[in-house]
């Protein structure tokens, strides 16, 4: 899945400015991480932050069947980070494609689709979106934990 969202953005950054993530952390939560961040964003443990709060300039983020690269470096001027996510919609059924989304988020964390069409093929925006809220709950809990 790592593969199929570097290609991904390949296709929109170009092999360029790659070169300069390599040194990006990856961070993959358990399960166990997963439902801690979880359970404190629900039971209001932690305290919300604003988005350029968050030390992290970058990083890889994956969790169950999706995998975030969330980037500082963003293109528009309202944005705090830029997002390129890849979710495996059913990982048992191989014949299924994987969905991909950008979006950026501003300081609130509130997040905006960006309009990308991959190779041609039709993106069903609806889905995209349904994805892309499906990981903010995530999203924001950890980059809140970090910086505490």
């Amino acid at each position: 899945m790592l593969k199929e969202l570097i290609e991904y953005i390949k296709e929109y950054e170009g092999d360029n400015d790659l070169g300069d993530y390599l040194d990006t952390r990856y961070i993959r939560l358990t399960d166990q991480h997963y439902d801690q961040i979880a359970s404190s964003m629900s039971e209001g443990e932690l305290t919300p932050k604003k988005a350029s709060n968050c030390p992290a300039e970058r990083f890889f983020l994956h969790f169950n069947e999706t995998i975030l690269f969330v980037n500082k470096l963003t293109e528009d001027p309202k944005s705090i980070y830029d997002v390129e996510m890849v979710q495996n919609e059913d990982a048992l059924n191989e014949s299924k494609e994987p969905i991909f989304a950008s979006f950026s988020l501003d300081n609130d964390y509130t997040p905006k689709l960006k309009n990308r069409k991959m190779n041609g093929k039709i993106v069903d925006e609806n889905l995209q979106q349904l994805t892309m809220l499906s990981v903010m709950p995530i999203l924001i809990g950890f980059m809140v934990a970090i910086t505490d």
